[in-house]
């Protein structure tokens, strides 16, 4: 009885209660509220933290072919619960995460038709989302969702631009005035030091959410299919989840686990077959256009070529090699056979060298967008043919415009990568998708999605004119970055390339040498490259090392310094030893960071190996000049980190026992 009473004050205090149809609903410490209410016959909602206003009145509702869920004259609860638990990553940033959040199930109606509204309330933000019950229809069609993100006080966001086909723009950091549309998530810091993005978790069966400018804030926009129906369904109809991550800092919105607690646990039996890697690839030499995709005198991805990469890659601890341009079809991007090797590819002889070298070939299915008729019917028997090679992962990719006139985004195609994940899996085979949908947190549910691309990536500075800016990859983990694991493909130990690209080339890749390794840490992906040839590499062995050593799959991950576009500081520990590694990288200013080593075990001596920006370092005139060190350190010690224009600065914190130095 004690419990029953203590339960029902612990509820009181987080769902408050209102006449006229309104409720509030607070996260587990309070702090965090949303106020849902019945305005007019229109559903509102609002949304506080420290009793700041975040989201001012905004609608909720649907359009539907069959009917309109737009006004209604009840609300009410149905349900509420509070939860507090914790599980287990199968890979990730961390290996346990708690959930604790407060729950609704809420019921509008009207006088023919019902629409619940979902609502958890966090410590670090607020979710909701529609669920359309079986109500006599046996289809229904989404023309509209009426959501509304009215966000207060005009604070300053950073963004992309929505195109329903590619994520792969250059951020821009302004006020609402400037924006049309955007693509989420959406990151914004308000004056009084708030810091919020907006995304969306567990995308499935439906179409991807972009924003809109609606004169007061943002409305949902959903990528439609080419009739114009937003989203199609038989009976009954469940929304991703709409997500505001609400932090006090911007290292507070990368720390946030939201978007993976509102995806529904793993569904694969078994897991073991799924592994976190550092891989190589004959992928960055096409971009310096030294090699071709197609066959022909320049063909990448050649029996010879392949196992000259498996021998460099093996003898530095690599996993994995992509070998790209293996197939048939791409003299045209067309007529693409996904089981039938180029003449100079043997890729079962390749494969077993591998296998013999502890690796795996990473194979690759690029659909030049010719997906229902090329794609899909050869799908089932591509990832069949991998699995009987014993390939383990396959990079996917979607250049182009899609075959049958739909976007990349649309719900068409959101079902499609969801096919292509579950035939992988039922294979025993992990994805890294390129030009993907972007990721809502379905890593969680099925784990075999290592990582996508879906960014501006590294390919861009190869391509120039013009490359990233160099405050590119300090933007990334609070933007794209909240989403989940990047393919950003790191590693670039040439930064000029008039040698490859000619002398007229004057873009140049805007990272010092100790940035690009730094990258490896504030850039997260279970699955990292390292982009560059070997024989650049060779230049710099002593900077390879933190490649070579620095793990894919951590415990615990803690965001020391952060400020969006300016600078990112990153520590890691990892999952299957007692060491950290630290990852810092500035923009195009150079700055000194005092940093702490609190995050270190109180109970262990660590030795630091410091890889980092020489005196005169610069990302425009002195790229290469670097220094290492090492040094013995606790928990207990501060340390200064330098960083150079563009620079940044990785750190190995080695766990010594006792006695050892």
């Amino acid at each position: 009885m004690k419990n029953i009473l203590l339960l029902s004050i612990s509820l009181t205090l987080l769902i408050g209660c209102h006449p006229k149809q309104s409720y509030i609903l607070k996260s587990p410490n309070t702090l965090n509220t949303i106020h849902i209410s019945l305005q007019k016959k229109n559903l509102i909602y609002s949304i506080n933290s420290d009793s700041i206003t975040i989201i001012e009145a905004s609608r909720m509702g649907m359009l539907l072919k069959e009917f309109d869920l737009s006004s209604f004259t009840s609300l009410h609860m149905i349900e509420h619960s509070v939860c507090d638990t914790s599980w287990e990553t199968i890979w990730g940033e961390n290996k346990m995460i708690g959930d604790h959040h407060v729950r609704a199930l809420f019921e509008a109606s009207n006088a023919k038709h019902k629409l619940h509204i979902e609502i958890k309330t966090f410590n670090d933000g607020i979710a909701f989302r529609y669920i359309i019950p079986e109500q006599g229809m046996d289809s229904l069609n989404l023309m509209n969702e009426l959501t509304e993100f009215n966000i207060n006080n005009n604070p300053t966001y950073w963004w992309i631009e929505a195109d329903y086909d590619s994520y792969e723009r250059l951020y821009k950091k302004s006020h609402i005035n400037e924006i049309d549309s955007a693509h989420t998530p959406l990151t914004a810091k308000f004056d009084n030091s708030k810091y919020i993005a907006i995304h969306e978790a567990a995308l499935v069966n439906y179409a991807s959410m972009t924003l809109k400018n609606n004169g007061t804030g943002f409305e949902c926009n959903l990528v439609p299919w080419p009739d114009g129906v937003k989203v199609k369904t038989a009976r009954t109809l469940t929304s991703p989840w709409r997500v505001i991550i609400i932090g006090d800092n911007a290292g507070d919105l990368i720390e946030s686990d939201m978007i993976l607690n509102l995806n529904q646990p793993n569904k694969l039996e078994d897991t073991e077959w799924i592994e976190p890697m550092r891989y190589m690839g004959i992928w960055w030499d096409m971009h310096l256009q030294t090699k071709t995709w197609h066959e022909g005198e320049k063909h990448g991805a050649t029996t010879d070529y392949a196992m000259q990469m498996i021998d460099f890659a093996s003898l530095h601890g690599f996993k994995g090699l992509l070998v790209e341009g293996w197939n048939t079809g791409w003299e045209e991007w067309r007529n693409w056979d996904f089981t039938k090797p180029y003449a100079d590819f043997d890729i079962e002889k390749v494969q077993q060298y591998a296998i013999e070298k502890n690796m795996t070939l990473i194979g690759h299915h690029e659909t030049g967008g010719r997906v229902s008729t090329e794609y899909e019917p050869q799908m089932q028997a591509a990832f069949e043919y991998y699995a009987q090679l014993g390939i383990k992962a396959v990079k996917t990719g979607y250049v182009g415009k899609i075959d049958n006139g739909q976007y990349h985004h649309g719900q068409w195609m959101v079902n499609h990568y969801q096919r292509v994940l579950e035939t992988a899996a039922k294979e025993k085979i992990a994805l890294i998708a390129h030009e993907p949908i972007k990721d809502t947190g379905l890593r969680r549910t099925w784990p075999n999605f290592l990582a996508r691309e879906g960014v501006r990536g590294q390919e861009y500075n190869a391509w120039g004119n013009p490359s990233n800016p160099a405050e590119h990859t300090t933007i990334i983990p609070f933007t794209r970055g909240l989403a989940g694991p990047t393919d950003f493909t790191p590693g670039a130990f040439r930064m000029t390339l008039e040698e490859y690209r000619g002398e007229n080339f004057s873009s140049r890749i805007p990272t010092t040498l100790a940035k690009q390794l730094a990258l490896y840490v504030t850039i997260y992906s279970p699955v990292q490259m390292a982009c560059d040839l070997p024989k650049h590499y060779q230049e710099h062995m002593d900077m390879f090392k933190f490649i070579k050593d620095v793990p894919v799959d951590w415990e615990t991950s803690k965001v020391i310094h952060a400020e969006i576009g300016e600078y990112l500081t990153i520590a890691r520990k990892d999952r299957t030893s007692d060491n950290w590694y630290l990852g810092s990288i500035t923009n195009e200013n150079g700055r000194t960071l005092n940093l702490e080593l609190n995050f270190l075990n109180k109970n262990q001596t660590y030795k630091a190996i410091i890889y980092k920006d020489g005196e005169n370092a610069d990302w425009k005139s002195n790229p290469y000049e670097y220094n290492i060190e090492s040094m013995t350190v606790d928990f207990s010690k501060t340390m200064e980190l330098n960083l150079a224009p563009g620079g940044g600065c990785a750190i190995e914190f080695i766990a010594l026992q006792k006695g050892e130095l």
